[in-house]
Parts: structure tokens; C-alpha cells; sequence
């Protein structure tokens, strides 16, 4: 792994993004606005199931209004999230915090994919879901997001 993350460190990307003054910040914005896509609309869909908001609109509708800014600002953090990591590459591996987010995203990405949005959409297989199984659902989506943001918060705490 560490070969990896040298090559990363040193490769020609890399070296491009810590070039000039506007690459990095230009790209963490582009993280921050699509981790805002992301967070913001799994919190609405969340706070809907939860009965805070949008109450007029059935849960199914606000997740299928919600989905492609889901997956929009999805594709703004794949996109930007390795360039970040390649232009400091040893730093944030040797960042604890980098690891527990990858770790949490992974596991969010799986419970909102894998159980999340189908218990939503369509009550996981035939029917539909009971309002207890959603809010536990909606309740796991909350704190792992959470967990993804305070975990990505703290890597430039600890990185000193």
C-alpha cells in the first residue's frame, strides 16, 4: 500500500494540482458543494420519514425528487475526492480520520444503497414499509452521514 500512496504522492497529478494557488482550493470546493448535495438531500428525505417536513408529500415521492441530487453530488465527490487524496496522498493516509471516514462512507453508501432507498422506495421486496422500519432506517442514515462528516471535519484537526 505504501508504494501506492508514494506513487500518488509523487505522480504528475499530484504535482499539477500543488502547482498553482487555485487547483486544491478549486477542488475542495467542488467536494464541499457535492458532500452539500449528498448530506442535504438524505437529510431532507430523512426529516420527511421522521414527519419534519414536506408532510403533504408521500415519502417515495421525496425520494424520487431527491435521488438525482443524491447521485449528483455523488459524482462530485468521487470525482473530487481522489484528486484531493492524490495531490497529499501520505498525508491524508497517515491521517486516523481519513480511514474511519473511508470506513463510515462505505458503510453509508452500502446502507443507503443496499437498504436505505429500497425500504423507501419500495418497502425492500413488495409492500410497504412499516413507518418503525423506516424511522430506524432514517435514524442509521442520520448518524452514519454524521459520522462521514465529523470524520472528514477532523482530518485537518488532527493533520496540525
Amino acid at each position: 500500500m505504501n508504494d501506492f500512496i508514494q506513487w500518488c504522492q509523487t505522480s504528475a497529478l499530484s504535482a499539477a494540482i500543488r502547482s498553482a494557488k487555485w487547483p486544491y482550493p478549486s477542488i475542495e470546493i467542488l467536494h464541499i458543494a457535492g458532500l452539500v448535495l449528498v448530506f442535504g438531500s438524505i437529510f431532507i428525505l430523512n426529516l420527511r420519514i421522521f414527519g419534519r417536513v414536506l408532510k403533504q408529500t408521500s415519502v417515495r415521492e421525496v425520494a424520487m425528487g431527491l435521488a438525482p441530487l443524491t447521485l449528483v453530488g455523488l459524482c462530485a465527490q468521487c470525482v473530487s475526492g481522489p484528486l484531493l487524496f492524490v495531490a497529499t496522498a501520505m498525508r491524508f493516509w497517515e491521517n486516523p480520520s481519513f480511514r474511519l471516514k473511508l470506513v463510515l462512507l462505505v458503510i453509508a453508501l452500502v446502507h443507503h444503497y443496499g437498504w436505505h432507498r429500497p425500504l423507501v422506495i419500495g418497502g425492500a421486496i413488495g409492500g410497504e414499509a412499516s413507518a418503525g422500519k423506516l424511522r430506524g432506517s432514517a435514524a442509521v442514515s442520520m448518524l452514519l452521514w454524521a459520522g462521514v462528516i465529523l470524520a472528514g471535519l477532523s482530518i485537518e484537526l488532527l493533520a496540525g
